[in-house]
């Protein structure tokens, strides 16, 4: 997993307030697969709306990467299609 997935995984550890597994972590190659590894968890996906962890896993994909929501979709690839290392 490159610099900028790392950062990213850290950045949604630190907001959700949670720590993901290295293997969970390395099977997220879609903005939807981290949705729904989030909204599966009870402590999050008891507390929030999948449209509220949608919206800030964009946000914290925007700030520290620069990919655009408005360019990909949850089905976009961090490696393949969006870039990322």
């Amino acid at each position: 997993m490159g610099l900028d997935l790392v950062e990213m995984v850290y950045r949604i550890e630190e907001e959700f307030e949670i720590t993901i597994p290295d293997e969970a972590a390395e099977k997220m190659i879609t903005p939807r697969n981290v949705i729904d590894y989030l909204m599966n968890r009870p402590e999050i996906g008891e507390k929030w709306s999948r449209d509220y962890v949608s919206m800030t896993i964009w946000q914290i994909i925007e700030d520290e990467t620069g990919v655009l929501q408005k360019d990909f979709n949850e089905d976009s690839r961090f490696i393949e299609d969006m870039g990322l290392d």
